[in-house]
């Protein structure tokens, strides 16, 4: 078990990140939202106040599911949309002589290297919907990809037009891939292990444009533009879509030491949610991110922190990672390893009648399997006992230091931005799962988050959800339907 990636997995639901204050906050009159005042009207009080802000979003965007764009994406669904191969191959086949087939006894008989490449402007065309085939006639073009097709379900003309355009940024970006299949061998009669290498490389663009139309009058535009540093990794994301009065806007930035995200959504001239990240690094990069391992690849993350607002709440949490991580190696290299299988019965294999002369030998030869089997099987349960013990010990120390670091090293809130106070705050605590297996008692220890509220009651996001939340539940799920249908 990694513990590093444990503790971002235990992070990750609550949006954990951290950073420094603002060198031009001013605390007095601009308090960070970690330092507001508690709210003292209690749990229920505050729940009301949360439903209702859910509630009132629910109800400002209640027209989205009958915007005529995402009505005339529905049916374009519908009618399923022609496939677009964007696909180049070039494959490449190296087969070793029969003879050698033979010897290798179907272990590797075959190499294949298989290349794609994912080219947006080998799909360029106008497709049009046929009322009558139902299927999409294609027209060439060198400069787009366009969809014409009913706006509706029951519709008889092809009043849409979804227009795709791109700019190809000159880069691309290559994953190499390695899977295994099987291929009969005439010549054996049996089915020989393939290795299959695959290099698939993707087209980069530098700008992406979608625009809708129906009965002439746009209903969607999307504009976006990419550029990237010189391994490939994203510099700088912006997408821009527009809904009729909807919007939506992303930005992406990464300087190879701070990756942020924003992510704005509104209607007409209002805002009606928010999100922002900031994470920092040691140093960011291509080859660090896809070809180290796990724990190295964490290990250049420092610190980050982040805010979701939507209504006048806001939820904002904060980590410094780098620090914790530190405090935690010395407890993390005590982790204990599973006993192997292959140790105690790797050597131990089942007698084959046809190998004996005689049914008294091969019986034998069973006995001694069976004795073996059964001397290796004590063995492994006396290791696996203690491993189990180990387990335990090693489990509780790491997760109560765990637990005592999220709570000195971390933060996460809930504030009410209208009374600029917090409803709750997280606290985390050593969490003991005890199952009982016949006359065996077994721990599992974990890190369980605590909502702390301003009467100091803590309660689990289990419990705080499982009440209070029926109307906007309701709602939310009234909402769904309408997409459905």
């Amino acid at each position: 078990m990694k513990k590093t990636t444990v503790l971002l997995l235990i992070a990750a639901p609550i949006v954990f990140s951290a950073c420094k204050k603002s060198n031009d906050s001013d605390p007095e009159n601009n308090p960070s939202i970690y330092e507001l005042p508690y709210d003292k009207e209690g749990v229920t009080a505050n729940k009301a106040f949360m439903e209702s802000e859910g509630r009132d979003f629910v109800k400002k965007i209640d027209d989205l599911s009958s915007n005529p764009a995402i009505e005339a994406l529905k049916n374009f669904n519908k009618l399923e949309a022609p496939e677009i191969d964007i696909t180049v191959n070039a494959f490449r086949k190296v087969t070793a002589g029969s003879q050698e087939i033979e010897a290798l006894n179907h272990v590797l008989s075959t190499l294949t290297t298989e290349k794609k490449s994912y080219i947006l402007s080998k799909a360029f065309g106008i497709y049009n919907y046929n009322q009558s085939t139902k299927k999409w006639d294609r027209t060439a073009s060198n400069d787009k990809i366009e969809f014409h097709f009913p706006a509706t379900e029951n519709g008889n003309t092809n009043n849409t037009v979804l227009t795709i355009t791109y700019k190809n940024s000159g880069k691309s970006y290559v994953e190499n891939s390695t899977k295994y299949d099987y291929v009969y061998n005439p010549q054996t009669g049996n089915y020989d292990v393939v290795e299959i290498n695959t290099e698939e490389t993707y087209e980069l663009p530098s700008e992406l444009m979608a625009r809708m139309t129906i009965n002439s009058s746009e209903v969607m535009k999307l504009s976006s533009n990419y550029s990237y540093h010189e391994d490939k990794l994203p510099q700088l994301i912006n997408v821009n879509l527009s809904l009729g009065s909807y919007t939506a806007n992303l930005e992406t930035k990464n300087d190879n030491k701070l990756a942020g995200f924003k992510f704005s959504f509104g209607k007409g001239a209002e805002t009606l949610m928010t999100f922002e990240t900031n994470s920092n690094f040691s140093s960011l990069s291509y080859d660090n991110l896809v070809n180290s391992k796990d724990d190295e690849t964490l290990d250049l993350f420092l610190s980050a922190n982040t805010t979701f607002t939507a209504g006048n709440v806001t939820m904002g949490a904060q980590i410094d990672y780098k620090t914790m991580h530190n405090e935690l190696k010395t407890v993390r290299d005590k982790e204990p390893v599973s006993p192997n299988w292959d140790t105690y019965f790797g050597g131990i294999k089942y007698p084959n009648y046809n190998d004996y002369g005689s049914y008294e030998e091969y019986q034998k030869a069973l006995n001694e399997y069976y004795a073996k089997w059964e001397a290796a099987n004590n063995l492994y349960e006396v290791a696996y006992q203690k491993y189990e013990k180990d387990r335990e010990v090693y489990e509780k120390e790491y997760y109560t230091l765990l637990a005592s670091l999220l709570n000195k090293h971390a933060a996460a809130v809930v504030v009410n931005t209208k009374t600029k106070k917090k409803i709750a705050a997280v606290t985390f605590q050593l969490k003991d799962d005890v199952y009982q297996y016949g006359n065996t008692t077994v721990h599992y220890y974990d890190v369980e988050p605590l909502l702390v509220f301003g009467d100091e009651s803590k309660i689990s996001f289990e419990v705080f959800g499982e009440t209070g939340f029926d109307n906007l539940i309701d709602d939310v799920e009234a909402l769904l339907e309408k997409f459905e249908h």
